[in-house]
């Protein structure tokens, strides 16, 4: 996808892509969205937008090239900004043009990659603070030490064939549920 206004640099790196074999649409102004089968985009920074509109870029699906006019920190910082994997200056030439694109692709699947990793780790730990969690509800309800309070979740997380995370939360939900007491049986208890 090439998103640049439609002069000679936007014609020729059109042009460029099609001869190297890609598919292309070529954009200008920004559509508000951008059809399902787009990968890579290039994408023209503008001098009079210092802060380009990017609703319409997707991080996890959109590898990003910048288009600049000359290289210059507001330029780059723009780049930076919006994700870009790398950047080509105009005038739009075919030399380093393969690899630009490369360099783009490659980041933005180390991005999606790295972006996958950080979920699961966050739930990984939402995991562990669970089971600590029902573990600490067991422990306390019937006197037990820990190793016998996570034996009891994964014993019970067996026999149900969910995992220890998911029998650890069904706790903590029923626990919470029925440690809900009027305030008439919370003073009955007491006495």
């Amino acid at each position: 996808m090439v998103l640049h206004p439609d002069d000679e640099d936007g014609e020729t790196l059109t042009n460029h892509l099609r001869r190297m074999g890609f598919k292309v649409q070529a954009f200008w102004p920004t559509p508000k969205q951008l059809p399902a089968d787009t990968d890579l985009i290039f994408y023209a920074l503008q001098s009079d937008k210092p802060e380009p509109d990017v609703s319409w870029l997707d991080p996890g699906k959109h590898a990003l090239i910048a288009v600049i006019a000359y290289e210059n920190p507001t330029f780059i910082d723009q780049a930076l900004n919006m994700g870009a994997g790398t950047t080509i200056t105009t005038p739009i030439r075919a030399s380093g043009l393969l690899s630009a694109m490369v360099f783009a692709l490659h980041h933005a699947q180390q991005q999606r990659q790295m972006s996958d990793r950080i979920e699961r780790l966050e739930k990984k730990v939402l995991g562990i603070r669970q089971v600590s969690e029902a573990k600490a509800i067991l422990m306390r309800m019937h006197s037990i030490g820990e190793e016998q309070a996570y034996e009891i979740l994964r014993h019970q997380a067996m026999d149900k064939r969910i995992t220890v995370e998911e029998i650890s939360c069904a706790l903590i939900q029923a626990n919470d549920i029925f440690s809900w007491t009027t305030p008439g049986v919370a003073n009955s208890r007491k006495n």
